[in-house]
Parts: structure tokens; sequence; C-alpha cells
């Protein structure tokens, strides 16, 4: 599957001591706790060629000009990469790099973690976490 492009946040799973909550863009959390998973919805991912995983977000157009003086790139389409990240395919799966470093038991830990496809052609990004679908 060829992944390339961008994608939106269709649902963000959080798990919760009551189970697992879903929020949607049509159905935000409400609650301050979980006011990173509101923010999160409003997120596009960007698969770029090379390889480039970019975490894009949407600049009011009366706050590019602010933006732009803090260093922030604003597209055309009005989207800023607010952090980039290496992305790759192995033996027909998609993984990106978490960027999370360390050891277990003195072997070095892989940062890669895999996006697995949903048999709808969704992704379920940073550990299943995070349903994307293309735009």
């Amino acid at each position: 599957m060829d992944i390339r492009g961008i994608w939106k946040v269709k649902e963000v799973r959080v798990p919760t001591p009551d189970g697992t909550k879903v929020f949607t863009p049509d159905n935000p959390p409400e609650d301050e706790r979980f006011e990173s998973s509101a923010e999160f919805l409003q997120y596009r991912m960007e698969f770029a060629e090379g390889g480039v995983l970019n975490t894009l977000m949407f600049v009011p157009e009366e706050m590019r000009e602010e933006a732009a003086k803090h260093g922030a790139v604003v597209r055309e389409d009005g989207y800023a990469p607010i952090e980039s990240t290496v992305w790759k395919e192995e033996n027909g799966k998609i993984y990106y790099d978490t960027k999370i470093e360390g050891e277990v038991l003195g072997e070095k830990v892989d940062s890669f973690a895999e996006i697995p496809v949903t048999e709808d052609g969704r992704l379920l990004y940073s550990y299943g976490m995070i349903l994307l679908e293309r735009v």
C-alpha cells in the first residue's frame, strides 16, 4: 500500500481506568484532562517522499505572519510542520521512528514502531492510539 500523502486524524483512543475513551473531530473531549487529545484531533500527518513523516498543524490566516516571525513555515494549504520524523516500509509493513531510545537487558531497543493498516485502508498510528484516514 502506498501511504505517501496527507492523512487526517479520524479518532484518538485514550486508555483510562474506566476503559478506552474514543474522541473524534465531531466528538472532542470536554474534560480538560484530555486537552492534548483534543489538540491532536486537529493535526494532519504527511508521509512525504524520502521517508519523512511530518506532523502538520493548521495555522489560521490571521496568525500566519506571527507564526512566520517565530520560524514556522506555513505552507500554501495553511498547515505548518510542527514535528518531523522518519518512516519506512520493510517487508510490506510500515514503520516510523518514535525517537524513543533505551535498552532492555543491555540490548538497545529499536526506536521504530509499526503502523498497522486496517482492513479498510486506515492507519493505526502511535501504538494504535490514533486512527488516520487519507485526506
